[in-house]
Order: C-alpha cells, then sequence, then structure tokens
C-alpha cells in the first residue's frame, strides 16, 4: 500500500469524524438551548420530539413519493425477522437488569451520584408522574433513535464502510450525550471522582450500542423505537 493512499485514506477518516463530531456539537447547543429555555430534560425530550414529528408530517407531505421510514426490514426471511426481535428484546431485559444490580455494589456512592447528576428542576411538569412515564416511553424514544439511529447511523453508514465502528460511534455519542444532558461545572468535580457516573456512562454506552446493533440489523426506525420504548418500561419496573 502507498504511502499515498494511506494518507488519503487517513484524511478521509479524519474527515468523516470531523463532520460527525461537528453535527453533535450542533445538535448538544441546540438542545442546551431548548433546556436553558425549559429547565428541564422532561421538557426538552416532548418539545424535540414534537419538533421531529411535525418535521416529519411536513416532509412525508410534500415529499410523497419518499419513504423516511424503511418498512422492507431487510433481506432477512420472515421467521428470521422475529427470532432477531426476540433476540434484542431479551437482551434489552438483561442490559436492564445489570444496569439495576450494578447501582446496587454501592448504595452510597450510586446516592452522591443521583443527587449530584439528577437535581435539576423538579417543578411544574416534570413532577407529574404520568407525563414522566409518557416521555419514557414515546417522546425519549423518538427523539433518541431518530437522532441517533435513523439521521446518525445512516450518515455513518455513507461515510464508513466498516458497519462495526458505525454501531460504535452510535452508541458512544449515545452515551456521551445522556451524561452530558446533567454534567455541569458545580457538579463535575464530584461526579469525575465518582465511579458510578463511570458505571452510568459505560451501561448507556453499552444500550447505544445495542439500540445501534438493532438498526444496523433491521434497517426499520419503527422497530427501534418500539425496542427502546420497552427497555424504557422495563426500567420503570425494575
Amino acid at each position: 500500500m502507498s504511502f499515498k493512499h494511506v494518507f488519503f485514506k487517513v484524511r478521509s477518516i479524519f474527515w468523516n469524524n470531523l463532520l460527525v463530531l461537528l453535527f453533535m456539537v450542533l445538535l448538544y447547543v441546540f438542545m442546551n438551548i431548548i433546556y436553558d429555555t425549559t429547565d428541564n430534560n422532561a421538557l426538552l425530550d416532548l418539545i424535540i420530539a414534537l419538533l421531529i414529528i411535525i418535521f416529519l408530517f411536513i416532509y412525508i407531505r410534500v415529499k410523497k413519493s419518499f419513504n423516511l421510514f424503511n418498512s422492507n426490514f431487510g433481506s432477512f426471511s420472515f421467521s428470521k425477522k422475529y427470532l432477531i426481535i426476540l433476540f434484542v428484546i431479551l437482551i434489552g431485559t438483561l442490559l436492564q437488569l445489570i444496569s439495576v444490580l450494578s447501582y446496587k455494589i454501592s448504595p452510597h456512592e450510586y446516592e452522591v451520584f443521583m443527587h449530584y447528576a439528577f437535581n435539576n428542576s423538579t417543578s411544574g411538569v416534570v413532577e407529574n408522574k404520568f407525563f414522566n412515564v409518557v416521555d419514557s416511553l414515546i417522546f425519549a424514544p423518538v427523539f433518541e433513535e431518530t437522532i441517533f439511529r435513523f439521521i446518525l447511523m445512516n450518515f455513518l453508514k455513507l461515510r464508513f464502510n466498516n458497519i462495526n465502528y458505525c454501531v460504535f460511534i452510535s452508541g458512544f455519542y449515545f452515551g456521551v450525550f445522556h451524561v452530558l444532558s446533567f454534567i455541569n461545572y458545580e457538579n463535575f468535580g464530584v461526579l469525575m471522582t465518582n465511579y458510578m457516573f463511570w458505571i452510568y456512562l459505560i451501561i448507556k454506552i453499552m444500550f447505544g450500542c445495542y439500540f445501534a446493533f438493532l438498526y444496523s440489523k433491521t434497517n426499520n426506525i419503527y422497530i427501534n423505537i418500539f425496542v427502546h420504548s420497552y427497555t424504557n418500561l422495563i426500567a420503570l419496573f425494575l
């Protein structure tokens, strides 16, 4: 392999990753603008999910021939499709069980982590348990799957040939964004020295890779939203 070939390949990888990073930074800035306006994560999910739903509805109405959500489910046979769904549902349940058990390693450290990580405003709609359930089962899955799977995964697949790399990058940003939603200059020092924070981050990255793997196999965002909602439902019962 010539030096010129290696140079252009490295440059392409660097440029593609830079574009992905830029997209994530812009998304993060946009999320923070909405968060600063609403002052709680529940309304953040609600507003972004509603914006996504409105945008998709308008886009589909304008581009009537454009099939935004792939319903072909790849090239899998009928039986294999549902074996994959059953498999990922079982894995999702297992991941939630691992998540709950990991937080019981050190209840004190976990309590400190929860206090410093999730002590945002609890006024108004965020106190409404029904709204929080709706947010967890509908708005958050729609928002997160559209951003991190439908948009990001498809962009990555256009830029990179390695699907495993696409799955990891999607999962990595999914995990990072979950901690960026609550970390700030006031709790940064405490969270960086709290190992429950790092366990939480690793688990979120695992969940992100799990959802990205599912999307890479089915290429159907409907299924991802359903499975994401299911895993959140399991978390509500555990």
